[in-house]
């Protein structure tokens, strides 16, 4: 297996497919590559079976994306795609897009808060060791 790790941004909107195993989200990213007058852009096909990310994954957002790279040859070109383990948001919305998310994850986020402040309490009863 070849793995590999990119840094990119989302060249459109995330789709969410289904095929016989399940659903899963497809999405494309721009890499760029080089520097100076030898600048460019390498793009990568990108499928990951975790959906729940499919919302955020919108044309412009930064990511970082791991998984299994493959290579296909169609026409006479070459496509790469990577059949992703792990993506990562990096940031990188639109304003628009940024109020939409935080509106989304606030009530989330609180809830976390409160967990995470009652798992301190029960912990600052005892001494764990």
């Amino acid at each position: 297996m070849k793995v590999i790790t990119i840094i990119g941004r989302l060249t459109k909107d995330c789709e969410v497919r289904q095929n016989d195993r399940g659903e899963f989200a497809t999405f494309s990213v721009a890499v760029d590559d080089g520097y100076g007058n030898n600048k460019g852009t390498i793009y990568f096909g990108v499928n990951f079976w975790r959906t729940q990310l499919a919302q955020y994954l919108t044309k412009g957002t930064q990511v970082g994306v791991t998984g299994e790279f493959k290579t296909r040859e169609y026409e006479g070109k070459t496509y790469m795609s990577i059949n992703a383990s792990e993506v990562k948001l990096l940031g990188g919305a639109s304003k628009e897009r940024v109020g939409t998310v935080y509106e989304a994850t606030q009530e989330n986020t609180q809830t976390a808060n409160d967990q995470r402040k009652a798992v301190e309490l029960e912990l600052n009863d005892e001494i764990p060791f």
